[in-house]
């Protein structure tokens, strides 16, 4: 019988934040695959999950380069369904780690898509959002009562970014760093600077939290930046 793959997601960054079922999961199974950006570097997944999971299975670590060129992206997609599939067809269990929540612009979502075409069965065990854990540190609503929300990956310089803006009362910037002097021109022409909060490396050691957006000097924050913006306002629940 194959055994089967867990998509796990590990939430933002405090280990606290990891659910029962993930770590339930992530102790019993064979193989921890571990995405990493480079061979040498260890993986910011697998530092978050390290002071509360116990992990006595072996670790596949899988290099997905911080690239937007697809057939990069592609190639390290297809060596790492290979790595797992292997796994899978000698009847043993996968658990892939994944920062925040493996269904929101994670790169575990093509592996799991293609895993599960060739048959395999497949879980996505769900983690908190970077957006949804830098609400609540900041204290505010993503959306209440009839306010609309839009999730927009930033980093790809999106054509339809400003009528997002205009659509939507609420609006979740990801990945700003990509784009982040064309992210706040764009804020400062739409007037929304004093309705925006910026979080940087939520959860971790690093974390920064920027609430006067107008006085910001980083040219270009870390890749684990979200903006939050509200057009009613960013105060506090």
């Amino acid at each position: 019988m194959n055994g089967r793959l867990y998509g796990i997601g590990v939430g933002p960054g405090d280990p606290e934040l990891l659910t029962l079922k993930a770590k339930r999961i992530l102790e019993s199974v064979e193989y921890v695959a571990v995405p990493k950006t480079k061979m040498e570097k260890e993986s910011l997944a697998q530092t978050i999950i390290k002071p509360v999971v116990d992990i006595k299975g072996e670790l596949l670590e899988l290099v997905f380069p911080m690239s937007y060129e697809q057939g990069v992206l592609d190639e390290s997609w297809q060596k790492a369904v290979e790595i797992i599939k292997d796994k899978l067809e000698a009847g043993k269990d996968v658990a892939f780690i994944t920062l925040g929540d493996p269904t929101v612009y994670s790169t575990y979502i093509y592996v799991h898509k293609s895993i599960k075409a060739s048959g395999f069965q497949c879980e996505i065990v769900p983690g908190i959002t970077s957006f949804c854990a830098s609400a609540a540190r900041v204290g505010i609503s993503l959306a209440e009562n009839k306010e609309t929300l839009a999730i927009v990956p930033s980093a790809y310089k999106d054509e339809n970014f400003d009528k997002v803006i205009e659509q939507f009362d609420n609006i979740v910037l990801m990945k700003v760093s990509g784009d982040y002097d064309g992210v706040m021109q764009r804020l400062k022409d739409k007037d929304l600077l004093d309705k925006t909060v910026q979080i940087s490396c939520c959860g971790m050691k690093e974390e920064r939290i920027i609430y006067d957006m107008s006085q910001i000097q980083v040219k270009k924050p870390s890749y684990f930046t979200t903006m939050l913006i509200k057009k009613n306002g960013v105060n506090g629940i």
